[in-house]
């Protein structure tokens, strides 16, 4: 997992930032890529195969992620927990964090490539 720490730090930095302007979690990555390029920053999710965010309650989020997988299609996967302090004001950016490393999931491998049709291929379709 040390390879994706300075990118984790950077995601949860910016999502710590986007919980004190807007009051709430984002929903998922594409939310807080959007709200980073808002704010001229940019955010790297090429190492990852999947995250996800899911919202416990307005005080705590889990972000669930998947690494991309290796040649036998297992993934390692680990999870970060998002709080606030109960002993911090809503407009504050201090965050508790906790991240954990999970059992490694088996992923399908998914192509996706845009398919090119011959001129004849085209007629005939």
């Amino acid at each position: 997992m040390k390879e994706i720490k300075p990118s984790l730090e950077r995601i949860l930095g910016i999502m710590g930032i986007f919980r004190l302007e807007k009051q709430k979690w984002p929903l998922h990555a594409a939310e807080l890529q959007s709200f980073a390029l808002e704010l001229g920053k940019s955010l790297d999710f090429s190492k990852f195969h999947r995250c996800r965010f899911l919202v416990k309650s307005n005080q705590e989020l889990v972000l669930d992620f998947l690494l991309s997988p290796g040649q036998d299609d297992w993934a390692p996967r680990g999870a970060v927990e998002v709080r606030v302090p109960d002993t911090e004001k809503q407009d504050t950016l201090p965050l508790e964090m906790e991240i954990k490393n999970l059992a490694p999931q088996k992923v399908e491998a998914r192509s996706y490539c845009s398919v090119n049709l011959s001129e004849e291929s085209r007629k005939s379709a």
